[in-house]
């Protein structure tokens, strides 16, 4: 499987009111080529998968056509397999933002500069001479 990421369209049922009632569930059964039956236990339930495991274009699409007759849609994300957070019982007992601690703070006045920078090395040359690198 892709790293990309799928979505699924869910119905709940709702219209926007554009098309009366039986105008709708008539366009929703020509759309998704169902019988009469089938379309009025997808306008009873409380949420229906429509379109599951498809690309956000392939998505927004099905949004759209279902939005121009008269349904109302949502697209939601579908949960990567490998992710224990989306699984059904999880329940996350973190409250707020995770942020890392240490043991114990640092010591009062124990940063200190890089004292090369400030002082600059000593170093001897091969005939004994000691010469000052890195400051003026």
């Amino acid at each position: 499987m892709s790293d990309e990421t799928l979505f699924r369209v869910v119905f709940n049922g709702n219209t926007t009111g554009e098309y009366d009632l039986d105008t709708t569930r008539q366009k929703f059964q020509k759309l998704f080529r169902l019988d009469p039956k089938k379309v009025e236990q997808i306008f009873r339930a409380r949420q229906v998968v429509l379109k599951d495991n498809i690309t956000e274009s392939v998505a927004m699409n099905y949004a759209i056509r279902l939005a121009e007759i008269g349904c109302e849609c949502y697209i939601e994300e579908v949960p990567h397999p490998d992710d224990i957070s989306r699984q059904p019982g999880f329940v996350e007992r973190r409250k707020g933002e995770r942020r890392v601690r240490f043991r114990r703070g640092p010591r009062p006045g124990a940063i200190v500069p890089d004292r090369r920078i400030l002082v600059g090395r000593r170093k001897t040359d091969k005939h004994g001479q000691t010469r000052t690198i890195g400051a003026n």
